[in-house]
């Protein structure tokens, strides 16, 4: 189980065995430092998991150390909240001390739970929150697992389905129980906290953006209400799709029909008329604020987000514009946009065009003071000759080709090779061993599998690039200095028109962009963005005459 309750030991207490002394314990806690709070708390359960109390005391406990926990853990988080992979040492010792201590918490609302087998009303009250707490845990433990680009364990969703199993064996599944620290006002139940772990699954989280994942992260925090279970397959108003669970397995929700005893439906319709009644109400005009979204949403970014979960949560996902089409071929990658221009570029270092290299002519004077000749020996040459240091990152990398299709592909390499770190939003250039040039296209989504391995979901943009020159232009073109971009062909058959791929931050519609490209400059102006990546942008233009 992700959560181990451990033998029971009253050698060593923790700090306070009732209430009243864990509300003297924070007082006096350094809540302002998240590393120190973190590290205070998870010793201090660790001891009231093995220290025998009533039941009675250890919620009230946990009841007061849970918001320290969540305010702890929520500045932690952002060490490695969408951070490339593989993830640094300090982002990923971040990301397990965050693990450890959700595991800490939810042990003690198992305890809690596992002393309320009986029925009286006590024990119930006890059990319907302690079941409502646990549940709520692991959707925070999910939600730090998407943020590190990881995947929810099969011991995780095994023991979901325990606790809920538990909660309506026991007959509390549905019941209201207050939850103010995650829910403010609105009543919460196992079932609700149970529907929000199966909805986080089910809107690929691993394909949002970190901004994108705290919006959806909330929304299926406060709609998680609004589902109904189900112990037979609902009826089919082709209005919206139930989710299907097998409480016995190890598998989260699917679309997919289920058979035997644990077999469970999630009925969505009401979550379908929230969602698409917030819709017309964004296309009308209204703010996201308004609606209830959140203060930080904007337009259109978080109407675009919502249309993306209705399809997800409501209607049997979003259907694949191409097949896929399992391969197991090699393909070399390249990650950044001026490691990729320069390998496009014939592996020439990026010079500003028609005018003299006054870097080049620096460095060969500082290579002259140094080694008395123009030139450096071995990784000095060859890191001169890139453009940036050799020794601190590869240009070209081997990966393995898992599936393709017209639009994309998924590759996986092994963590044990050196590489760039991938993160969503990435610009790469990547080429099978079959094909004969190099294919731009950028990270759709990124996740570690197990402890050994990397997977990333390419998507292609159509057509062979061509590497140029790009700035912007101005009353002082002549002052600005030229950078690495790419210019995409208009492509027909899959609709797309021509784009030109600048650095990150460079849209602004009608802006003038100069392009040096086959020693001609043009003139383009910014129609549009189709494309926003983590280190680009996509843009479409028109050719001023």
């Amino acid at each position: 189980m992700t959560f181990t309750l451990p033998p029971m030991d009253s050698e060593q207490p923790p700090a306070f065995t009732d209430a009243t002394g864990c509300k003297v314990w924070l007082e006096r806690a350094p809540q302002a430092n998240a590393v120190q709070m973190q590290a205070l708390l998870l010793r201090q359960i660790n001891l009231l998991n093995r220290f025998q109390i009533p039941a009675n005391d250890r919620l009230a406990i946990l009841e007061l150390l849970r918001p320290a926990v969540h305010a702890a853990q929520e500045e932690i988080a952002k060490r490695f909240s969408g951070r490339p992979l593989p993830l640094a040492p300090p982002e990923q010792a971040a990301f397990e001390s965050c693990r450890t201590l959700w595991n800490a918490l939810g042990a003690g609302y198992l305890r809690c739970l596992e002393s309320s087998l009986n029925k009286d009303s006590i024990s119930r009250d006890r059990a319907v929150r302690s079941a409502q707490r646990a549940l709520a845990t692991l959707a925070m433990m999910q939600i730090d697992f998407y943020r590190a680009s990881r995947q929810a364990e099969r011991e995780h969703w095994r023991l979901v389905h325990e606790i809920f199993s538990l909660a309506e064996e026991f007959g509390v599944a549905g019941t209201a129980v207050e939850d103010p620290l995650r829910q403010g006002s609105l009543p919460s139940s196992p079932l609700a906290a149970w529907s929000e772990i199966l909805l986080l699954q089910i809107a690929s989280p691993h394909e949002l953006s970190h901004r994108q994942m705290n919006w959806m992260a909330r929304w299926a925090r406060r709609w998680s209400v609004k589902t109904a279970l189900f112990r037979s397959a609902p009826p089919l108003d082709g209005r919206s799709f139930p989710l299907c669970v097998d409480l016995l397995s190890d598998q989260p929700a699917s679309y997919l029909p289920r058979s035997g005893e644990g077999a469970r439906w999630l009925d969505v319709g009401d979550l379908r008329h929230s969602i698409k009644k917030r819709l017309a109400m964004l296309e009308s005009g209204a703010k996201p604020a308004e609606l209830q979204l959140g203060d930080d949403c904007t337009q259109p970014a978080c109407g675009d987000l919502l249309k993306q979960l209705y399809l997800r949560w409501c209607k049997g996902g979003i259907a694949r514009r191409h097949e896929r089409r399992p391969v197991s071929n090699g393909c070399q990658f390249i990650g950044g946009l001026e490691a990729i221009h320069y390998y496009l570029s014939g592996r020439k270092r990026f010079e500003q065009p028609g005018m003299p290299d006054l870097d080049r002519l620096r460095r060969e004077r500082e290579q002259m003071a140094t080694f008395g000749r123009n030139g450096a020996p071995g990784e000095v040459t060859q890191s001169i000759e890139l453009g940036y240091m050799k020794e601190q990152w590869q240009v070209v990398e081997n990966w393995r080709m898992l599936d393709e299709s017209a639009s994309g592909m998924r590759i996986t390499r092994s963590l044990s090779r050196n590489g760039v770190r991938v993160g969503n939003g990435l610009l790469v250039a990547v080429q099978p061993d079959d094909a004969r040039e190099p294919l731009l296209g950028m990270v759709r989504w990124v996740m570690l599998e197990g402890n050994d391995a990397l997977s990333a979901g390419i998507n292609i943009f159509a057509g062979k690039p061509e590497a140029v020159a790009l700035r912007t232009s101005g009353l002082e073109i002549g002052n600005d200095r030229w950078h690495q971009g790419f210019l995409l062909p208009e492509v027909a058959i899959v609709n797309q028109p021509p784009s030109l791929i600048t650095p990150i931050g460079w849209y602004r519609r009608d802006r003038i962009i100069e392009i040096y490209a086959e020693n001609q400059p043009i003139k383009l102006r910014v129609t549009g963005i189709l494309e926003r990546g983590f280190d680009f942008e996509r843009l479409s233009w028109q050719q001023i005459t």
